[in-house]
């Protein structure tokens, strides 16, 4: 008992230790789409819970459909269709992450590289990257315990049971929990790509901007200015201060274009998810389906939240860096220089400046081109949820409910 105690502690450990990627990389073996090699084991499996997943999203949809050609809907035809459209957006949601898969994968290994070779040699940064490392723990955990609770709830709500087959039935219940939890997992895990991804870099603008303002820490005195040695230090820092923000800067760019048609799925199906669990409120009589769709609800409001709060901070880091470098007093040294070293000086000034002048630009996370992913579109989105909730209460409050 011990040995398995201290074999417990020791993976805790490590995972505590581990990268701000380690939960990605963690889901990436069984659901995700960035490590595909056909020699390995692991690869194959994968490929076939996938291609479960989507086979049997499939046929829940040729069930509806039939469903819908018999006409019969009741309380519990709602509720199917509403397990089948959701599962169908986790599919298409993972898909339009995996188009980029390419691009995404190159960024997440440049952010690796940065954090284990750089950030995590600072005590300070460290500390900072295992606060982050919790809360992403935290969000990843509250996705995961909603798994097993709507399969539990919604165990007797498979769409295959409009088939009306026994040897289905006895079948499908153990492949209606199966599909449920891997679907589900594909849409936690997109969305721990990009809560990590957009928390990482917001980080490593808040770093490059503390390097921007502590630029001239080893200048102590004005007569420091006058050493060749000093300003040679001073142009290297300098340039890999610079170097380091093109390179953050041509990350978010390749990011932001490959986000875009994710991040309004993920708006559109926030939107609908909250405005259909309100209709289901409103229309199902069962207490169980009232906490199905508060809890659906409450989830989308926090991924959406999620979203939109990231986006707010790493927009503020991007614009942050004017501020951390006029911060840095550049001012007041590189005015006092003047003879043979103010060419050098002269480079320096003009790269500061370029570097304060594109900080100036204003970062734009777009959802499809069409809104800017922010908390206060998150807000205007609930507004409308609950504008859309009330229209359709009141067509329900006109219509007798299906008994």
């Amino acid at each position: 008992m011990s040995a398995l105690v201290h074999l417990a502690k020791d993976h805790i450990q490590r995972i505590a230790d581990g990268d701000q990627f380690v939960i990605v990389n963690g889901m990436d073996r069984f659901i995700g789409f960035f490590a595909w090699d056909v020699k390995l084991n692991a690869s194959w499996l994968k490929m076939t819970l996938i291609v479960f997943a989507v086979e049997y999203e499939i046929t829940a949809i040729a069930a509806m459909v039939l469903a819908l050609v018999k006409g019969v809907f009741t309380e519990r035809s709602f509720t199917m269709s509403f397990v089948t459209i959701t599962g169908a957006m986790c599919i298409v949601i993972w898909l339009s992450l995996a188009a980029f898969r390419r691009d995404l994968t190159g960024t997440v290994k440049f952010l690796q590289h940065r954090q284990c070779t750089i950030h995590r040699q600072s005590a300070a940064r460290k500390a900072l990257m295992d606060r982050v490392n919790r809360y992403l723990w935290l969000f990843y955990l509250q996705n995961i315990a909603q798994v097993f609770f709507w399969i539990n709830l919604l165990r007797n709500c498979s769409p295959l049971a409009v088939f009306e087959l026994s040897l289905l039935d006895s079948v499908n219940v153990l492949l209606y929990p199966l599909a449920m939890t891997l679907m589900s997992l594909m849409f936690i895990y997109t969305i721990m790509i990009v809560s990590t991804l957009l928390s990482a870099l917001t980080l490593e603008f808040y770093w490059l901007g503390q390097e921007f303002e502590q630029v001239f820490a080893q200048c102590n005195t004005f007569a420091a200015t006058a050493r060749k040695r000093y300003w040679d230090g001073l142009k290297r820092r300098i340039d890999t201060c610079v170097i380091e923000h093109q390179q953050l800067l041509g990350q978010i760019s390749t990011l932001r274009n490959n986000l875009k048609l994710y991040l309004l799925l993920n708006l559109v199906t926030d939107f609908s998810l909250i405005t259909f669990a309100g209709c289901q409120m409103v229309i199902s009589s069962e207490g169980d389906q009232h906490l199905c769709s508060i809890l659906a609800a409450l989830t989308a409001c926090l991924n959406m939240l999620n979203f939109g709060g990231l986006c707010d901070l790493l927009k503020i880091q991007v614009h942050a860096i004017k501020f951390r470098l006029y911060s840095s007093q550049w001012t007041d040294y590189l005015r006092s220089v003047s003879g043979p070293l103010y060419p050098r000086c002269r480079r320096i000034r003009s790269s500061i400046l370029i570097v304060m002048t594109r900080a100036e630009h204003e970062l734009r996370i777009s959802c499809g081109s069409v809104y800017d992913m922010s908390l206060t579109t998150c807000w205007a989105v609930l507004q409308f949820s609950y504008s859309v909730f009330t229209l359709l209460l009141s067509f329900f409050e006109n219509e007798p409910r299906v008994q």
